[in-house]
């Protein structure tokens, strides 16, 4: 088997002669040494078998390859040491051989020798220099590849970089446009100025000038500022020679109150004493009526029409089986119902003559069953039809903007801005909110008199003593709303109990009068609807505008950009920094990036159904122009009713609430646009871009307003 095998194996002493080959070795020495004088045996050595190599170093490289040989067998005794011997062949190709070598003794004497193996790997080095050079191939084109994935990256930042330059340079341009119709009204309140320096100085590690600090610390050291509020809102406001005196004192009323009110006629103290007179008593409960809600709508009748206005049809409920059925309601009815449920620019007017007296009720029943709330809640479908007619019936058709059709617009546009706005999908807004969104809009003017807050206030009403001059409307539509729930037919909620049992005590009591039903409907999901219709609601008097868009803005604005363009990345030093204030940082600096909705912000979100609300409210600004200019005239005939009450009453006409001096309808909605609107509007599609839409509305109606305004004279101040 010795001399069969192909293998060629040499014994060689520890000098290197050779002692014994096999018949391959032997054969394949002859043929290498052919020529030579000396036998194989005598001519082949240990070394000349090395020195058969055709190495790139030569002889030198082929004796250091010996030598590391030698060493290794006899002085270091390794167990096997091999040799990758390249060999030339005729055809100018390499041959590679395998040099194996294992220390033994020879078997006559016992002296150290060495077994040597040597065969043919060519083919083994060639497929493992194909694999090298497939693997220097793929690391060049993964190379290549990360190359590409770099430029790819600094593209995307060049193309965000001149996004953000082309959007700069476009709301230049848009103030340019306006500015000879805007005033610089500075709406940024003293916290929120407190915040930017801060949050500067936190994730951009940026100190603010000496100048900033002492106007920071003369606006907070006043003891007038208030924090939530633009810094001298009334000087702000009146300074502004083109939006005029009046324009100014009645933005001022509207979101700031009646600061000083003018000197009370003999008439109007004679008024305020009756009212106030009761039995005697002097408290509170003496004179506030029993029922306030009749007494309340006797007070508000208007007796002051404008001959050239025409109210709106009076109320003719469908019945409550007629709201079940809106699949089999006429083709008109049904197609406006379907555009209402994707329409930023919703013809409201079309719709409410098509549904006279059922406008409200048929739209927000409609857009509960579409959004699968009465299925999801287990809604009472009748009772919530009794409760949204009833609803319907307590907004008044003389007022001619207060009125169900108002209501209805506003439920129209909640739900756009819930559905098609972005804040569902976003996660946001939860199933439960959605619900009290659409009630909150429905009633947010429940029982609504046509006159404001400043009047109620100053006539000393019973409304406004009750709820002690603290938004006195919107406590009533809230409180007045939340009553109709106590009643039997109107309490559509399911009631959810522990047992067959604890809802046979609960009835029980109800029937005993020891339990209201309200009461009863006490829930976890009850508590949250009602915490967040109470927000809502309360958040669209006006006078709390500036402190819930603040705190909006103050929860949910993004960080501003760097002076290169872009939001700055730059940490500040982590030394003597707490571990929770770190996360604050961090995620103050990743909100430069991208807004991060995992961060606990609970306490925050309260305020986005508040700004849903406030937006739905003054959505008129947002849908056409027809419809807004209709909205916009029929709001000022209402002032102009309150103002002619206020003559009755021997009070100081409200500004732009005289009917003898109209003109400033142009001039209140540029105000009302530039100060409260588009700022409003604009918080929120910054937040959710799907939104955009309706911004787009609010800005071209306020386009058409500016072009009106241009080619009138200015007013004097």
């Amino acid at each position: 088997m010795h001399h069969q095998s192909p293998l060629h194996n040499f014994l060689f002493d520890c000098n290197g002669k050779l002692l014994h080959a096999n018949r391959a070795a032997v054969q394949a020495c002859r043929r290498d040494t052919a020529g030579s004088k000396l036998s194989p045996e005598e001519d082949m050595t240990l070394k000349s078998l090395f020195l058969m190599g055709s190495y790139p170093g030569g002889q030198e490289e082929a004796e250091e390859a010996y030598e590391e040989a030698v060493n290794a067998i006899f002085v270091l005794q390794v167990q096997c040491h091999r040799h990758n011997q390249p060999r030339s062949l005729k055809i100018g190709k390499v041959r590679w051989e395998m040099i194996e070598m294992w220390p033994m003794q020879d078997p006559v004497d016992g002296s150290p020798a060495v077994l040597v193996k040597r065969y043919n790997i060519t083919q083994q080095k060639e497929i493992e220099m194909q694999l090298s050079a497939q693997q220097e191939a793929l690391q060049r084109h993964n190379q290549a590849l990360e190359q590409d994935s770099i430029d790819m990256q600094e593209e995307r930042v060049r193309l965000e970089k001149e996004t953000l330059t082309l959007t700069q340079r476009m709301e230049v341009l848009m103030h340019d446009k306006f500015e000879h119709t805007t005033s610089n009204f500075d709406a940024e309140t003293p916290i929120e100025k407190v915040l930017n320096v801060l949050q500067a100085f936190i994730t951009q590690a940026t100190t603010p000038s000496v100048e900033t600090v002492i106007n920071l610390y003369h606006i907070l050291s006043e003891s007038g500022t208030h924090l939530r509020q633009p810094v001298a809102l009334e000087e702000q406001l009146m300074k502004d020679k083109r939006m005029g005196s009046d324009v100014g004192k009645s933005m001022l009323q509207l979101l700031q109150g009646t600061s000083a009110s003018a000197p009370a006629t003999g008439e109007t103290l004679l008024m305020k004493s009756t009212s106030f007179a009761g039995s005697g008593s002097g408290s509170a409960s003496a004179f506030i009526p029993a029922d306030i809600t009749p007494a309340f709508e006797r007070m508000l009748q208007c007796s002051c029409l404008s001959p050239h206005f025409v109210p709106q049809d009076p109320v003719c409920m469908f019945p409550w089986r007629a709201l079940l059925l809106l699949d089999c309601m006429p083709d008109l009815q049904h197609a406006v119902l379907q555009d209402a449920e994707t329409n930023w620019q919703f013809d409201i007017f079309a719709f409410a003559e098509a549904t006279p007296g059922s406008t409200l009720s048929m739209l927000t029943f409609h857009l509960y069953k579409q959004a699968g709330l009465v299925r999801e809640f287990k809604l009472d479908e009748r009772k919530l039809c009794n409760f949204l007619q009833k609803v319907e019936s307590g907004y008044s058709a003389e007022n001619p903007y207060h009125n169900s059709i108002h209501a209805a617009s506003v439920v129209q546009m909640t739900h756009m801005l819930l559905c098609h706005g972005g804040l569902i999908k976003s996660g946001l807004i939860t199933k439960t909110q959605q619900l009290s969104s659409y009630w909150s809009a429905a009633v947010h003017d429940y029982e609504h008199g046509g006159l404001n807050n400043d009047f109620l206030i100053k006539t000393s009403h019973a409304l406004a003593v009750r709820y002690n001059d603290q938004s006195p409307l919107e406590n009533h539509h809230m409180s007045a709303a939340v009553q109709l729930l106590f009643q039997p037919d109107y309490s559509y909620i399911a009631v959810r109990c522990a047992g067959p049992f604890t809802c046979f005590c609960w009835r029980w009591l109800h029937n005993k009068q020891h339990l209201s039903w309200f009461d009863m409907l006490r829930s976890e999901t009850i508590a949250h609807v009602r915490s967040v219709c109470v927000n809502q609601v309360l958040g669209t008097d006006m006078k709390r505008h500036f402190d819930i868009t603040s705190r909006f803005q103050s929860a949910f604005k993004q960080q501003p950009v760097g002076s290169g363009g872009t939001a700055a990345h730059v940490m500040p030093v982590w030394d003597n920094v707490k571990a929770e204030d770190k996360t604050l940082v961090y995620q103050h600096h990743m909100n430069s990036i991208s807004i991060m909705w995992q961060c606990d912000m609970t306490s925050d979100k309260q305020h986005i159904p508040q700004m849903v609300l406030k937006c739905a409210d003054i959505g008129h600004l947002a849908v056409d122009p027809k419809t807004h200019k209709r909205w916009a005239f029929q709001l000022e005939e209402e002032f102009f009713r309150q103002g002619d009450k206020e003559k009755e009453a021997g009070l100081a006409v409200s500004p732009l609430m005289d009917r003898s001096m109209q003109g400033g309808m142009t001039r209140s909605q540029l105000g009302f646009f530039n100060i409260v609107g588009i700022p409003l509007f604009k918080a929120i599609a910054d937040l959710f871009e799907e939104s955009q839409p309706m911004l787009d509305g609010v800005l071209a109606n306020f386009r058409q307003w500016e072009e009106i305004a241009s080619a009138q004279p200015d007013v004097p101040a």
